[in-house]
């Protein structure tokens, strides 16, 4: 039998798929490498990492959530924590080198898990592959800020696609067996105690499912409550009532206008919206596993934008509320792929073609990442370098210390103190009595790190006008001892002389 070469389309997908891979490679490159190095790459990381510390029971006066009153918070479930808190006692020494790898793990099982799901909901192989990569390359470029960033949110995507995958089952099998959608239902819950503002996939998997099997449906429900009863209760027989109180009471600031910048984020993933969405414009597929996956693909598409742009009405969240979304359109877009080609006119749309659509912002994306990339490499010694000078003094003046940037606290060996964020959001939001004025007055830390030119401190005035943590310092004296990498300024009181700021010179 004669040797058919492969379709010209298919060839030309084959190419971008290589392609991609190679962009992804180099796009990744600097953050695996920034990994060890003690340059705080979000506010979040020391903020992670003295919880973790808190898990592992590192101090037991120090509890995993605060009682009322303190001026430290955890509005976060608690199982990313001790999973992360494992990996740094035992393998890293360090929590926040400890999250980074987590976190770069989850977000590569997360590639891996969107193309198990679109094979598993009927897409090609190639298709699948594919979608896998557009979630990696977005992450990487588009989202780059929570690439290999100690944070538990692509850790709690990756449990919860873990789910989902599971319920798929086999290829083309979707929901089949009580042990299957049991476990899906487990997974999704557990994904729920590692960051609780995932909510769109099972909701989406909910509504799915009373479209197409109820008896699924039964059980998904009726696992899914008893897992999260079960894990409610475990929650609170480890850490208290505190837990029930710091992360369903926990006080943000909502504004609408803040959706705006949600809306404005959502361009940078225009390509995967519009491939995804051709999944309404294809014709109707006569096998009728073929429209449930769409059904899912597309209820999964729209919540998740429905639940990110609603999210992001929160004072300080960030764009990871739309990483659901890019999931989401991901799948669809796997799934669109794997469909025959549309005709629009007299133009047919391919698969690589519609391939090239979903990853058109990313060729305007990725140049400009790696340029970034490339600076930060040539200067990431001297980076270094300035960030551990600044640590070390902080290390050095005697007393507690409150840092903004609570990396800096953290690997300066220094007690957590004051969680600048959650304690701001909680000043403007409640009228509860927290001790930061007596502190300051008393001149109890010995330094206070902080950055002047963060957004923060721009909400706090715009909406109270003025900033209820730093201008009371200034008022008890607190003044300008030295700077330290960008921006950041470090106060100490009146009366600490510049040799005590700095007693090696």
């Amino acid at each position: 039998m004669p040797h058919r070469p492969p379709h010209p389309y298919r060839m030309t997908f084959d190419r971008l798929i290589r392609t991609g891979a190679g962009v992804l490679i180099l796009v990744l490159l600097v953050p695996v490498l920034m990994i060890p190095y003690r340059i705080p790459l979000n506010y979040n990381e020391g903020w992670n990492a003295y919880l973790a510390l808190r898990a592992m029971g590192a101090n037991q006066a120090l509890p995993l959530y605060p009682p009322a009153g303190s001026m430290v918070f955890n509005n976060y479930p608690p199982l990313a924590f001790p999973l992360v808190g494992l990996v740094g006692t035992y393998v890293t020494g360090d929590m926040i080198v400890a999250g980074r790898i987590v976190a770069l793990l989850a977000l590569l099982a997360c590639g891996a898990l969107v193309a198990c799901c679109v094979r598993r909901l009927g897409g090609t192989g190639r298709a699948a592959v594919a979608a896998g990569l557009l979630l990696l390359l977005n992450a990487a470029t588009v989202f780059s800020a929570y690439v290999a960033m100690d944070d538990p949110q692509w850790l709690a995507h990756a449990v919860m696609l873990g789910g989902l995958a599971v319920l798929l089952g086999g290829a083309r099998r979707p929901q089949r067996g009580v042990a299957r959608v049991a476990t899906a239902a487990v997974l999704m819950v557990a994904g729920g105690f590692v960051k609780h503002n995932l909510v769109a996939l099972p909701l989406a998997v909910t509504v799915w499912l009373a479209w197409c099997d109820r008896r699924a449906l039964l059980v998904w429900c009726g696992t899914g409550l008893l897992a999260g009863l079960l894990g409610l209760g475990l929650a609170e027989w480890a850490y208290g009532p505190a837990v029930f109180a710091d992360v369903a009471g926990h006080h943000r600031v909502m504004a609408p206008a803040r959706l705006l910048i949600g809306i404005r984020k959502l361009p940078e993933i225009l390509g995967l919206l519009v491939v995804g969405a051709m999944l309404c414009a294809a014709p109707r597929p006569a096998d009728v596993r073929d429209r449930r996956a769409g059904l899912f693909a597309l209820l999964f598409l729209g919540l998740a934008l429905a639940t990110g742009l609603t999210q992001r009405m929160g004072d300080g969240v960030n764009y990871n509320a739309h990483f659901e979304t890019l999931i989401a359109a991901c799948i669809a877009v796997g799934l669109a792929l794997s469909r025959p080609p549309l005709r629009v006119g007299r133009l047919r749309l391919t698969p690589a073609r519609l391939l090239c659509v979903a990853a058109l912002p990313l060729v305007l994306a990725v140049p400009t990442r790696l340029i970034h990339a490339w600076s930060d490499l040539r200067h990431l010694p001297d980076t270094a370098g300035r960030w551990q000078a600044a640590i070390a003094r902080v290390g050095r003046i005697p007393g507690p210390a409150a840092c903004e940037m609570l990396a800096v606290c953290y690997w300066a060996g220094k007690t957590e103190t004051v969680d600048f964020f959650n304690l701001t959001q909680a000043m403007l939001a409640s009228r509860q009595a927290f001790p930061l004025d007596d502190m300051a007055r008393r001149r109890v830390f010995g330094v206070i790190e902080y950055d002047p030119d963060a957004t923060r401190h721009r909400n706090a005035v715009a909406a109270s006008g003025h900033d209820p943590i730093v201008d009371p310092l200034h008022a008890a004296g607190y003044d300008p001892a030295f700077h330290g990498p960008g921006h950041i300024v470090f106060l100490t009181p009146g009366f600490l002389t510049q040799r005590e700021a700095n007693p090696h010179g």
